[in-house]
């Protein structure tokens, strides 16, 4: 049976209760392989999991919403990758004057990891003069530090330039276009039952369900470049085909190659536009040396190996049982076991 030693694998991993669920899917540029679900969508209701449920994807936003919109923006002629961010936000001039988009897409910023403005209760509409006034970036191009600062900034800035909010602006040119069906942000509370509850939280008395698990995003209304996205694995397979040669797509092949590119090639961590690429340490395993991917912390993650062909997409709600999950290496594994049955 095909994939079988991955399966063994995934169910071993959900009866040692390291997870809870999962759903695999694996696809070439234009045909999905194989989908295949595991354990449960959320322990406490006993729903199981199954190959539709919608994740929350997480940091998996950066990529499926922000960065393939400011790459449909860049192919459309409405900013240029060179543009300071200061160009759009005045306010930033004085202490970010230097700070461009392409740094912003590929971490090169110099912005610190993270701000808590759900703790600072600073509303979407002021994180711009917020920023403004930080005056302890690093500098730019110093060091690669993924920071969910540079694609909150994206955001807003994608929502001023299409004039239109992230959320629309992706469904219309993004989702719709390519067939993803499932993939929104604030899904209604109808789809509640088929979605994957994330972590227990002390101030609902229950799992987190049906909305998003990133504090900032759930403060900022549950759309932001940085997270809020929901989808599931054959949605996710169709946007991975689009960055696959020969898949499906709404971007130039010139814009994917550009999107693959290192950017940061002096550095350890190799970027491309929003993209991991191929570097040790990799999430992507032993046997798949080549290609470029993106995680996101609820469990989530997609790699695509340009040698092999291969898109991977893996769901997990790994924060349902708590965050002791290494989910890092559960990734490798099953990214290996891939890889060496498709020789």
């Amino acid at each position: 049976m095909p994939f079988s030693r991955v399966a063994q694998f995934i169910d071993t991993v959900i009866q040692n209760k390291e997870l809870p669920g999962a759903v695999l899917a694996v696809a070439n540029a234009k045909d999905l392989l194989y989908c295949k679900a595991f354990g449960m969508a959320h322990t406490a209701q006993h729903i199981p999991m199954t190959e539709q449920t919608i994740f929350d994807c997480a940091s998996l936003t950066k990529i499926v919403a922000t960065t393939s919109s400011v790459l449909l923006l860049l192919e459309r002629g409405q900013l240029d990758l060179d543009d300071a961010i200061s160009d759009y936000f005045p306010s930033l001039k004085q202490q970010h004057e230097e700070v461009k988009i392409h740094h912003l897409l590929t971490h090169t910023s110099g912005f610190q990891e993270g701000i808590k403005f759900y703790k600072k209760q600073i509303a979407y509409t002021e994180v711009v003069e917020y920023i403004a006034q930080l005056t302890h970036r690093n500098a730019i191009n110093k060091k690669v530090i993924y920071s969910d600062i540079n694609y909150i900034l994206l955001g807003i800035l994608i929502e001023k330039v299409a004039n239109a909010s992230l959320a629309d602006y992706a469904e219309k040119n993004i989702f719709q276009p390519l067939g993803m069906q499932h993939t929104q942000f604030n899904p209604p509370a109808e789809l509640q039952g088929k979605i994957a509850a994330t972590e227990y939280r002390d101030y609902l008395k229950q799992h987190q369900w049906g909305e998003v698990h990133d504090e900032n995003a759930h403060h900022f209304g549950g759309v932001s470049g940085h997270a809020g996205l929901f989808s599931t694995a054959e949605d996710l397979v169709k946007f991975a085909q689009a960055f696959m040669k020969n898949g499906h797509s709404i971007f130039q092949e010139q814009t994917k190659h550009l999107a693959k590119q290192s950017f940061t090639k002096q550095h350890e961590d190799q970027r491309g536009l929003g993209w991991q690429l191929y570097s040790q340490p990799s999430f992507s395993g032993q046997y798949l040396r080549d290609g470029f991917g993106h995680t996101g912390f609820t469990g989530t993650s997609l790699w695509i190996s340009e040698e092999k062909q291969l898109a991977i997409i893996l769901l997990t709600n790994r924060v349902h049982l708590g965050r002791s999950c290494e989910i890092q290496r559960f990734r490798r594994i099953v990214h290996n076991l891939i890889a060496l049955e498709n020789e």
